[in-house]
C-alpha cells in the first residue's frame, strides 16, 4: 500500500481548489482568477525570481484543470482571457469545458526528465577490472577524471554495463510517470514530455501521483459543483465507502453526512447501499453461470481488461459498479436533480461520462476544499444516523472486500457448497492485476471469481484521498469487522 505524503504539489493543488471555491462562494471569482498565481506564489525577500516565475506558470496551468477545462483548447490562453466566458465555464456549457479528456500534461512544466538512460554514479571507483568497458558491445564507455563515462553518441541503452558492475555504480534512471504506468499508456515519441494515450490510459492516476514536477494534472468538477452550491440549486450527493476516516479520525460517518447537508446538498446517500446491491447481484450471477467472473466495481481494472486482455473481457461482471447502480436508481426517482459522486478515484470521472451518471465526480481532496471554503468543520457537526448499508458493503473500500461481500451473499443465499469449492483471486494493485490476468490467459491458474483493484490496498489508497491509506484502512476495520458480519 502506497504511503500518502503531503508534499508541496498536493498542498498547491489543494490551495488552488480552495481559492477557486472561495471565489465562487464569495462572488468575486472573475477578479480572483487572474490574481491567483501571485496570491499563491508571493515574492519574498531573497527569492530567486526565475523560480518564482516558473512556479507561477505551474499555478496558472493547474488553474485551467481546476476550472474543468479542456487543456488542449486553453493551454495558450492567459487567465484573464478566460474570465470573459467564466459564467459559461462554471455552468459547464462552454465549448472550453472538458467533455471526455480527463488527464493532461503541462509540457513546459515537465522539466524534461532525462529518463530511459543509464548513468554512472559517484559510486564508481575506477576499478582495475573495468568490467563495464569490457561488457559494452559498442565501446561506449571510457575513463575520464578517474571514473567511467558513457558516450551518448555510442550508447544503445542495452544495460550490460550496469549488469556487470560489481559496485552497482551504473544505474538506469526511470521517468517516474512512465515507470508507474502499468498499462504503458505513456510514451515520449518525438518529444521530451510524456504523451498519454487515451486508448491505453485507464485513468488510475498513478502517473499524476508519481510526477515530482506536477506536470500531469486531472480535470476537476469542483468549480461547476461550487457554482451550483453557491446558487443553492438542488443536488444529490453520493459518497464512496472509502469516505471512512477521510476527514480525520474524529469525524464519524454521521457527522460527515451532516457536513454534506450543511454544504448545501439536498439529499445524501452512501454508495455502500449500491455495493450491497452489486454484491448480491454478482453472487446470483456467479451461482447461475459456470464461467469465471471478474468484478466490475473498479473502472480502471475493467478498462485494463478491455484494452490489454480483450480475450477475457467477456468474463467481466455484467453488474454495474455501486456508483453507477445507485446513481441510475436515483435518476429514475428524480431525473432533473444533478448527482455528485464523492470518492478517492480519478477513473470514476471517466466511468461517469461513459455511463451518463452521475453528473459530477469529486475526489475527497476537492470536497475538503469545498468544506474549507464554506467554513464547515465536519468534526463540529452533529451526526445524523441514517446508515442503511451492511458492514460487508463498506468493505468494498479495501482490497479483498468485494470478493468477501460476494461470498457473504452466496452464504446468505444458502450456496454453501459453491462457497466451499470457490476459487478466488484477489489482485491488489494494477501490477498484480496484470500478473493475474497474464497467468489466466496462459492457462497457468484458474479462478471462479477474480477481484481486481487498480490501487494497491483498494479504494482507500486512491489518488484523491485526504488521509494516509494505512490510517483509513485501520479505521475501516475498526468500524466494520467482516468477521462480525458472518456471525
Amino acid at each position: 500500500m502506497r504511503r500518502h505524503i503531503l508534499n508541496d504539489i498536493i498542498k498547491l493543488r489543494r490551495k488552488i481548489y480552495l481559492e477557486i471555491s472561495k471565489g465562487i462562494f464569495e462572488g468575486n471569482i472573475k477578479e480572483r482568477i487572474p490574481k491567483l498565481p501571485k496570491i499563491l506564489i508571493p515574492v519574498k525577500n531573497g527569492d530567486h525570481k526565475p523560480r518564482i516565475f516558473y512556479e507561477r506558470e505551474i499555478v496558472k496551468e493547474k488553474i485551467k484543470f481546476a476550472l474543468g477545462l479542456n487543456y488542449d483548447k486553453v493551454k495558450d490562453l492567459e487567465l484573464y482571457e478566460l474570465t470573459e466566458s467564466l459564467d459559461e465555464i462554471l455552468s459547464g456549457t462552454s465549448p472550453l469545458n472538458a467533455k471526455t479528456k480527463h488527464m493532461g500534461v503541462i509540457s513546459h512544466v515537465c522539466n524534461e526528465c532525462p529518463g530511459g538512460r543509464f548513468y554512472v554514479t559517484d559510486l564508481c571507483r575506477n576499478c582495475l577490472a573495468h568490467t563495464c568497458m569490457s561488457s559494452c558491445p559498442r565501446k561506449a564507455i571510457e575513463i575520464s577524471d578517474g571514473k567511467a563515462l558513457i558516450n551518448r553518441d555510442k550508447c544503445i541503452n542495452c544495460g550490460l554495463c550496469a549488469l556487470s558492475c560489481p559496485y552497482k555504480a551504473i544505474m538506469k534512471l526511470e521517468r517516474p510517470c512512465e515507470s508507474s504506468c502499468v498499462p504503458r499508456a505513456i510514451t515520449f515519441e518525438g518529444t521530451m514530455f510524456p504523451i498519454i494515450s487515451e486508448e491505453k490510459c485507464v485513468t488510475c492516476g498513478m502517473c499524476e501521483i508519481s510526477c515530482p514536477f506536477g506536470a500531469i494534472e486531472t480535470v476537476s468538477n469542483i468549480a461547476q459543483v461550487a457554482f451550483k452550491l453557491s446558487r443553492k440549486e438542488k443536488m444529490t450527493v453520493i459518497f464512496a465507502p472509502s469516505a471512512v476516516g477521510q476527514m480525520g479520525g474524529r469525524v464519524t460517518l454521521e457527522q460527515f453526512r451532516t457536513a454534506l447537508r450543511e454544504l448545501g446538498f439536498h439529499s445524501v446517500y452512501e454508495v455502500a447501499i449500491g455495493a450491497d446491491w452489486v454484491a448480491e447481484a454478482e453472487a446470483r450471477h456467479l451461482s447461475r453461470h459456470s464461467e469465471p467472473m471478474f468484478t466490475s466495481c473498479c473502472p480502471a481494472f475493467v478498462k485494463f481488461i478491455k484494452t490489454r486482455f480483450q480475450s477475457l473481457s467477456s468474463y467481466i461482471s455484467p453488474v454495474p459498479s455501486p456508483m453507477i447502480a445507485l446513481a441510475k436508481k436515483l435518476k429514475e426517482k428524480d431525473p432533473c436533480v444533478p448527482i455528485v459522486f464523492v470518492g478517492p478515484c480519478i477513473a470514476k470521472k471517466r466511468e461517469a461520462v461513459e455511463n451518463g451518471v452521475p453528473d459530477f465526480v469529486l475526489t475527497f481532496e476537492e470536497l475538503g476544499a469545498l468544506f474549507a471554503a464554506a467554513q464547515i468543520e465536519p468534526s463540529q457537526c452533529e451526526g445524523e444516523d441514517e446508515r442503511k448499508a451492511t458492514p460487508t458493503a463498506w468493505n468494498f473500500a479495501s482490497s479483498g472486500g468485494v470478493a468477501k461481500a460476494v461470498v457473504f451473499y452466496l452464504e446468505k443465499a444458502g450456496e454453501y457448497e459453491l462457497v466451499q469449492n470457490l476459487s478466488i483471486g484477489v489482485a491488489n494493485g494494477l501490477a498484480e492485476c496484470e500478473e493475474t490476468l497474464n497467468s489466466i490467459t496462459k492457462g497457468k491458474i484458474e479462478y471462479d471469481l477474480v477481484e481486481g483493484m487498480a490501487c494497491e490496498g483498494g479504494c482507500v489508497a486512491g489518488p484523491g484521498v485526504l488521509t494516509d491509506p494505512r490510517m483509513a484502512l485501520k479505521e475501516l476495520k475498526r468500524l466494520f469487522n467482516l468477521n462480525e458480519v458472518r456471525k
